[in-house]
């Protein structure tokens, strides 16, 4: 199959090559494409030493991309650039027949604080990958995106993808994971949780803020190598109904396994949910239906949940023609925990794009709170480290589609440390203790991945 999978790419090549000797089209964007076998995309990118990679999987098995390179990419620095940085992916975009697979990758850090963002990163990029493998239910499919609006970047485009494909390797095995981690504390301390969790109660009691999210880095020393690929293949089993995301920093990389949507686009049908509201999970089906149960009754995580569901219906009202959402909650069941989620469908007025959905809704009452202004500026008051690319978006765009994800259960790794990142939401009836717990819970499975025994078959196991 390895031989199949090259000759593909080495037919591409010749494509390519024959390109050179014509003038640059008259669009923006050309793209070519080839069927592949089928390959392990993450498997594949571990293997690759380009510097320009990425990765994005959605939650539903339908689309997952594998970037080499970038034909072009635009770094935002505050979220004032949403709308002009997306304004110009869609019009690059457009230039593409309708049917044409090409999507951009796109992050954004979870405030455009400068204290919040990660150097290594910035406030958020959008990028549009040269050499790309997508899957989806049809198939695999390999594609080049080349920029055509000169001969010179044309020739340019050409020349960097026969580059890029040229100095791949073949190898689709994961390396196994083999490391020791040694916890290194919590930013913020249990003794400082407990007085930001005060703090919040008696911002509740003045009756300006309703809801906060508060979150906790957990820093884990490395001994030995962790490949991020492996724990997110790791991750993506433990809890296989999830978005997947990796994205390369300046020697660091941030990637994550989240449940929870944004927003989600088909022309100009969009759905989105409300995902608030916790417990875990039972150690058979009866506790877990008990737990289940305790949770769609709990008042606490009710009021919680509320909040979130009537904050984005009020932020997408005046966006759409139509807007619904469930008469009731439903429950998500991860690894080691449970959520509340009412999902929200509507569509869109003429107009309105992506970038107005994402001003509208990020960051969503369940990660930041409500009201947005001030929970947000509580957040940057009391929270003692920069959450960066934490709680963002980190998605995929196109004119006739797109799906983004809130980037939580997430991770940031370097080549020492891994840091592992969780919130709980506060209101006035949170316990320090309690959410506290809550924290440990969301980081349970990357702690449990790390903490297993290999498998030669699989590379990687969850106990």
């Amino acid at each position: 199959m390895t031989r199949v999978i090259q000759a593909q790419f080495s037919l591409m090549v010749e494509q390519l090559a024959r390109l050179t000797s014509e003038s640059a089209p008259d669009q923006p964007l050309y793209r070519v494409e080839l069927p592949l076998p089928a390959i392990a995309l993450k498997g594949f990118l571990a293997s690759q030493s380009i510097k320009e990679k990425a990765y994005w999987s959605d939650r539903d098995g339908d689309y997952s991309v594998a970037a080499l390179g970038y034909n072009w990419s635009e770094a935002l620095s505050s979220r004032k650039d949403i709308s002009v940085a997306f304004a110009n992916a869609r019009t690059l975009l457009g230039s593409l027949p309708e049917l044409s697979g090409a999507r951009c990758l796109c992050y954004l850090s979870f405030s455009d604080n400068i204290e919040s963002i990660w150097p290594s990163f910035g406030y958020g990029r959008i990028i549009l990958p040269l050499v790309e493998v997508v899957e989806s239910r049809k198939g695999h499919v390999l594609g080049v995106n080349l920029r055509s609006g000169n001969d010179i970047e044309w020739q340019s485009s050409l020349r960097k993808a026969v580059e890029v494909i040229q100095s791949l390797t073949w190898q689709q095995q994961l390396p196994l994971i083999n490391v020791q981690t040694t916890a290194n504390g919590y930013i913020p301390s249990y003794n400082d949780w407990k007085e930001m969790i005060a703090n919040a109660k008696n911002a509740f009691a003045t009756a300006y803020l309703k809801k906060v999210v508060f979150s906790r880095e957990t820093r884990l020393d490395i001994n030995g190598q962790l490949s991020s690929w492996s724990l997110l293949h790791a991750w993506k089993q433990a809890n296989p109904q999830s978005y997947q995301f990796w994205f390369q920093g300046d020697n660091e990389v941030f990637l994550g396994c989240s449940p929870e949507r944004l927003v989600k686009r088909l022309e100009n049908v969009i759905s989105t949910e409300a995902l608030a509201g916790t417990i875990v999970r039972g150690f058979d089906s009866t506790e877990d239906d008990q737990y289940a149960r305790t949770l769609m009754n709990d008042r606490k995580n009710l009021h919680e949940n509320r909040l979130v569901l009537d904050d984005i219906c009020t932020q997408l009202a005046s966006l759409c023609q139509t807007l619904e959402a469930d008469r009731s909650h439903s429950i998500v069941k991860l690894r080691h925990i449970q959520h509340l989620r009412y999902q929200i469908r509507g569509v869109l007025n003429e107009s309105v794009h992506d970038e107005h959905l994402l001003q509208a809704l990020h960051p969503t009452p369940a990660v930041g709170g409500t009201p947005r202004r001030e929970a947000m500026s509580f957040i940057a008051k009391h929270e003692p480290y920069a959450r960066g690319l934490y709680a963002g978006v980190c998605g995929t765009l196109s004119v006739q589609k797109s799906d983004f994800s809130v980037a939580i259960r997430s991770a940031r790794l370097t080549e020492q440390s891994l840091m592992l990142y969780s919130g709980a939401g506060i209101v006035e009836a949170s316990v320090a203790e309690d959410e506290w717990l809550e924290l440990d819970n969301k980081i349970a499975t990357v702690v449990d991945i790390l903490s297993c025994q290999r498998d030669q078959k699989y590379n990687v196991q969850v106990c």
